[in-house]
């Protein structure tokens, strides 16, 4: 019985964050599951439509899934490479595959990294390790965040933090969100903190982190921090470069019986 896993995830227009991030956490869940066929899927018309025009072409999910039934895999796993279970993971898998559940023998779908609240000590571990901080410094993280749809996992993951003890505010880039610039800033300001590490809370890097965190741009959140008077060193590594970040595509993976 032909068994595949498809990871699929937002997508990055990047070559270097793409090879880096997303295709870097698609080996990982291979390297895991050998017996398994992996693909992977974009869920970014946006996207697939810049790479294209780059002579790049990467599925829809509905294109990955179409295909898999047409090469004969009877059961497909799905690992979704978003961060938390947000509008566009439940508009754009869950809604795309439900009509696809009675054309497989199984079809399973695995979780976000952040979908429960008990899913933040996990990452919060992985943070720990993957971007040690100096002396005196304190991490700003900043994520997606969603445009319509409030998602408390950022603030989950904050409280498991301040639980810890471990120096960390977290932020979302989407302005119509929580938690914006202004609370992060607020967080900063009543520690009284001075030295910051600003890193991206996203699995690829790209525009985003190029442009939204780390930009040239007065808008930009280092720019923003600098005015505020923060001395800001910067991280541009989407998670997903990171094997501890990439191992929890494959701790979610394990919680399933495939």
């Amino acid at each position: 019985m032909k068994k595949a896993i498809l990871f699929a995830s937002f997508g990055v227009i990047n070559e270097q964050a793409r090879r880096n991030c997303i295709d870097a956490a698609a080996r990982q869940i291979e390297a895991a599951y050998p017996e398994f066929t992996l693909r992977q899927a974009y869920t970014s018309v946006f996207i697939r439509k810049k790479l294209a025009e780059q002579g790049v072409h990467v599925d829809s999910l509905t294109e990955a899934l179409d295909g898999l039934l047409a090469d004969g895999f009877a059961e497909v796993v799905i690992q979704p490479g978003y961060l938390t279970a947000g509008e566009e993971y439940e508009k754009k898998v869950l809604q795309v595959v439900e009509p696809y559940r009675q054309k497989f023998d199984q079809l399973v779908i695995s979780r976000p990294l952040m979908e429960r609240p008990a899913d933040g000590a996990d990452m919060l571990a992985v943070l720990q390790e993957i971007l040690p901080l100096e002396a005196g410094e304190d991490l700003v993280l900043v994520g997606h965040g969603s445009p319509h749809q409030h998602n408390p996992a950022y603030e989950n993951l904050q409280a498991d933090a301040d639980k810890a003890g471990f120096p960390v505010h977290i932020g979302v880039i989407e302005p119509t969100d929580t938690p914006d610039f202004a609370a992060v800033l607020a967080r900063l300001q009543d520690k009284g903190a001075k030295e910051l590490l600003l890193a991206p809370l996203l699995l690829s890097g790209g525009a985003h982190v190029n442009e939204d965190i780390a930009g040239s741009e007065p808008e930009s959140w280092l720019n923003r921090l600098q005015a505020a008077g923060f001395s800001v060193r910067v991280s541009l590594r989407g998670l997903g470069e990171y094997p501890a970040f990439q191992k929890l595509y494959v701790k979610r993976l394990q919680e399933w019986d495939f």
